[in-house]
């Protein structure tokens, strides 16, 4: 096994390139990653050595793509969420009520697949009989169960190289960890990847602060990170509150109106304001705080689904919840169907008048259907679904969701902005209790210098900081409110600068 550990702008998409030309034959690769942005780069800059969506794809869609058990519904995000309110409020175990409504989440389904590789190796390995090299990017973002996962696929393919930075690992709150890519890199069974570790992407001064303040961390492996004499510009700014925040961001974005901007936070609402005052100015931007897939377009699936797709008794639950605003009864009827089987038929007459007139009184076919006004986006969608069957059609239907048209101003967490990059970047809501949030201890606070890291290093040209002094009480009971105190005249929640400014030693 080849490893690389390399910091942030350094070139690794550049390093990959170079490890497939001295192969030769880039369809030979398969190429995986945490985050779609990092697919995407991969796949533009690496098209002419041969790497494809066929061969270079996140993770979580090479699990869906070489899945062996379809008989399970993958949850979304909102139904996820339903299933484990029904399963607190029915006192079921969460795991067991997703057996019974035959779904999954994407981390069940690759525990099943683990399983199911390692008693059963032929499977993949006819699965992965094109491939003679495997290449893991960003290998830190992997929790333990995907890991598991990228082991057995070591196990297959004969060659694998595994890059990644444990700076950058950012997703402990999804049981991520850089221990094991740490252990990886300190094994001298394992050869490390030659790489200039030069920083290509960031200003030098970016580079000087941002490794002022990941020395701090105490769980991280030395490494270089070097300038490359590149010019640009730190600006820290402490204003009264979001308001001003954003008037000072308006202004300074009118002057670079079309350049590449990226917009971060780690709270959605530090920016609310400043989204109110694009809007006003008619400035277009793309908000990924926004749903990837809209509420409405998710529920209009469960009807459709509930009439003919493969799994009607469990979109009729999701539909049931979504309309009933009294759930004692509809409670007490899942447990007892959990407990002697479910029956469609009680489920329907029990939902009665809390259903849709289209579902309650359907008797069009499939195809009539769907292709009434009110499902025309659903229509579109299963046009481009694949499948081999209208149901299985219409289940795959958010599988190749087309993302939506992004704007040159992002304006997004700073987890979403990894493996991004812009020439502006802003960064909101630098607040201590906000981050750092000092609420789940020591082992947080590393982490969440990681994530403060990961931003400021998005920068091409020019970073703006912002810490405020006044947040509203509503906002700071989200936040560690012991960090701020309630000033009874201004009847707002008063707060200092985050710990981590002090850190990147500015001055």
């Amino acid at each position: 096994m080849k490893i690389l550990l390399a910091g942030p702008g350094t070139g690794k998409t550049t390093n990959i390139g170079k490890i497939i030309s001295s192969h030769g034959d880039g369809s030979k690769f398969l190429v995986l990653s945490f985050t779609n942005a990092t697919i995407n780069d991969l796949q533009i800059s690496l098209k002419e050595k041969g790497i494809s969506e066929k061969n270079c794809m996140t993770l979580h869609k090479f699990a869906v793509k070489y899945n062996h058990d379809n008989s399970r519904h993958v949850l979304l995000q909102k139904e996820e969420k339903i299933i484990k309110q029904i399963s607190k409020s029915i006192n079921v175990g969460f795991d067991k009520l997703c057996g019974f409504l035959q779904c999954t989440t994407f981390d069940q389904m690759i525990e099943r697949f683990v399983g199911y590789a390692k008693i059963n190796p032929l499977y993949l390995q006819q699965k992965l009989s094109d491939y003679d090299s495997l290449i893991v990017d960003e290998y830190q973002d992997f929790n333990p169960a995907e890991q598991k996962l990228i082991d057995i696929l070591i196990e297959q393919i004969k060659t694998s190289y595994l890059l990644g930075d444990d700076d950058q690992c950012i997703y402990d709150f999804k049981d991520a960890s850089s221990d094991k890519i740490i252990s990886f890199h300190n094994d001298p069974k394992n050869e490390s990847i030659p790489h200039e570790h030069k920083c290509y992407r960031c200003p030098d001064n970016i580079v000087t602060h941002a490794t002022n303040l990941i020395l701090n961390n105490k769980k991280r492996v030395t490494k270089k990170w070097e300038k490359t004499g590149k010019e640009g510009g730190i600006n820290y700014s402490q204003l009264i509150g979001f308001e001003d925040v954003a008037n000072n961001i308006l202004e300074i974005v009118k002057t670079i109106i079309k350049e590449d901007i990226l917009i971060l936070t780690p709270v959605g609402f530090a920016i609310e304001p400043l989204l109110s005052k694009f809007d006003q100015c008619n400035i277009e931007y793309t908000n990924y705080f926004s749903a990837r897939i809209p509420d409405e377009l998710v529920i209009k699936s469960w009807e459709v689904r509930s009439l003919f797709g493969n799994f009607k008794y469990f979109n009729l639950i999701l539909l049931g919840y979504q309309n009933l605003k009294n759930r004692k009864n509809y409670y007490e009827l899942l447990k007892k169907h959990f407990d002697k089987g479910n029956d469609l038929n009680e489920l329907l007459n029990f939902l009665g008048k809390n259903l849709p007139d289209a579902i309650k009184n359907n008797q069009l076919s499939f195809d009539d259907f769907i292709s009434q006004n009110d499902y025309l986006d659903i229509f579109v969608l299963y046009q481009k679904s694949k499948g081999d069957s209208p149901e299985e059609k219409i289940e795959n239907i958010f599988r190749e969701l087309e993302n939506q048209e992004e704007k040159n101003i992002k304006i997004m967490s700073i987890h979403k902005s990894k493996g991004l990059g812009a020439d502006y970047v802003f960064i909101v809501g630098l607040n201590e209790g906000i981050i750092p949030n000092k609420k789940q201890g020591n082992d947080t606070i590393e982490s969440q210098r990681r994530l403060f890291y990961v931003g400021i290093t998005r920068t091409k040209k020019q970073l703006y900081l912002y810490s405020n002094i006044q947040i509203e009480g509503k906002y700071a009971n989200k936040v560690n409110k012991s960090d701020f105190k309630y000033d009874f005249k201004s009847k707002k929640c008063i707060g200092r600068a985050s710990s981590f400014i002090s850190e990147l030693k500015l001055n």
